[in-house]
């Protein structure tokens, strides 16, 4: 084994360059293109390159199946059917992934992107099924108020000064919101009037579970953080 003369570790026989600090482990004046000194910057670097391949590998995988399914719908019905909608979805998939990948620390970026993304794709479908029939009035409004949903509690989480089961609490309200509306909404394009019944049921049932989630934060003052109530 070699011993690199800069940083001390141990390098395989006939390494010219330490892994590590990226010098010659023999020479200690030459100075490498790339210098990384410090481990997390391997780390970085590693980190990047791993979600290159990966989004290489579901590129490769999403447009396969995009390939197979329209060439099997074109051999069996001769023009394109049913392989538009899975054409649709798996490409909406792995923009969504891509979004992930390289825009997860961006949150201005990724969730208007998400969005966009996801509404795309529901009006797309809406437009293959014949018209615009349900995006309007069930896909659009739906889809924007489960994003406000979820922004309304991430933006909880990183304001609120205790981050507890609090925010579980939150979130069973607001879910139980969303249910609401998700069946008025439904009554409305399906029925033409508003009859609540299941969506009320649900409410009603968080209710006393969001009150005891609150009661445990506030009143015990236990739980402050969810990392540390669940261990993470």
């Amino acid at each position: 084994m070699t011993i690199c003369t800069h940083c001390g570790v141990e390098l395989d026989n006939g390494l010219n360059s330490c892994p590590l600090c990226g010098r010659n482990p023999q020479d200690s004046g030459e100075k490498p293109e790339t210098v990384m000194v410090n481990p997390s910057e391997i780390l970085q670097q590693h980190k990047k390159e791993n979600r290159k391949h990966l989004w290489e590998l579901s590129g490769v995988i999403a447009f396969s199946g995009i390939a197979v399914c329209t060439l099997v719908d074109l051999l069996i019905n001769r023009i394109p059917g049913w392989s538009i909608f899975s054409d649709v979805v798996i490409l909406a998939l792995w923009i969504i992934l891509t979004l992930f990948l390289y825009a997860y620390r961006r949150i201005w970026v990724i969730i208007p992107a998400l969005l966009a993304t996801v509404l795309t794709a529901l009006f797309l479908l809406d437009r293959i099924t014949g018209g615009t029939n349900w995006f309007l009035p069930v896909g659009l409004p739906l889809t924007a108020a489960a994003f406000a949903l979820a922004g309304m509690i991430g933006l909880l989480y990183r304001f609120a000064h205790l981050k507890g089961l609090n925010i579980i609490a939150a979130g069973l309200l607001l879910s139980a919101g969303f249910c609401i509306l998700t069946e008025i909404v439904l009554d409305k394009f399906l029925n033409g009037f508003l009859h609540p019944r299941w969506s009320l049921i649900v409410a009603v049932s968080v209710l006393p579970v969001t009150l005891i989630f609150i009661f445990y934060q506030y009143r015990l003052k236990k739980g402050n953080r969810l990392d540390s109530l669940f261990h993470i």
